[in-house]
């Protein structure tokens, strides 16, 4: 496993510093309750305590990091029913999400949906076609990965067709996991949850359908089960 405190590249040092650090937190590089500083999280990092520090201005809002003094800072240690309270927000607010989508997306915002989704059958048709040909590894991973990304677009679209800068800023502040982690984690259970991933996929069809028909309760409901059980397998692991 690569280490997330390892170097960074150039472009975007916040923001890198921003995902490293929070990587770290998930797999246990930085644990609960370990107390941390801006210099050397900055030499681990490889870069000046600038970007560091408005990643942990960042962190801190998110809860993922928390002061305990003027200049004192440690990971935060959250009991497990506080991640479980953050993923029914989540949860909450896609649903009302879809919702307002049904509501408010305009009719080229629908077409841009379907043409995505389009996309992404092709993805999941040349990838049924390689496990059936017992396929290299390397090349299931890619397809996946390829998927996921889209499918996520799929959802980010959903929520942009809303045209509410406000709910949509809460909804990245509730979110109980980041894309990227979102895919490391779907990447482990995927192998094991076949079937359940196939049935989920299809469920993004039945929201679509859902707004196209402009149903903004059949839309809340499919969106509220639909995040509801990924959340929730996301989180066993």
């Amino acid at each position: 496993m690569s280490n997330p405190l390892g170097p960074m590249e150039t472009a975007s040092l916040a923001d890198q510093a921003y995902q490293r650090l929070r990587d770290a937190v998930r797999e246990g590089t930085l644990r609960p309750g370990e107390k941390i500083t801006e210099r050397d999280l900055a030499a681990r990092l490889g870069v000046s305590p600038t970007p560091v520090r408005e990643a942990l201005r960042q962190l801190v809002h998110e809860k993922v990091v928390e002061r305990v003094g003027t200049r004192a800072l440690r990971i935060a240690d959250h009991p497990p029913a506080a991640r479980s309270e953050v993923v029914e927000a989540e949860v909450r607010l896609s649903a009302l999400m879809a919702r307002l989508a049904a509501r408010n997306a305009t009719d080229a915002q629908l077409a841009e949906l379907a043409e995505l989704l389009d996309r992404a059958d092709g993805l999941v048709a040349e990838l049924e076609r390689v496990l059936a040909q017992q396929g290299a590894d390397a090349a299931v991973a890619d397809l996946l990965t390829a998927l996921f990304r889209m499918l996520r677009q799929f959802h980010h679209r959903v929520e942009a067709s809303v045209g509410n800068p406000v709910l949509e800023g809460l909804l990245h502040q509730a979110r109980a996991f980041s894309d990227e982690e979102r895919l490391d984690l779907t990447m482990k259970l995927a192998p094991e949850r076949a079937e359940a991933f196939r049935r989920r996929y299809r469920e993004h069809r039945g929201l679509l359908d859902a707004l196209l028909d402009r149903d903004e309760e059949r839309a809340e409901q499919l969106a509220m089960h639909h995040h509801r059980e990924a959340l929730i397998q996301l989180s066993s692991i």
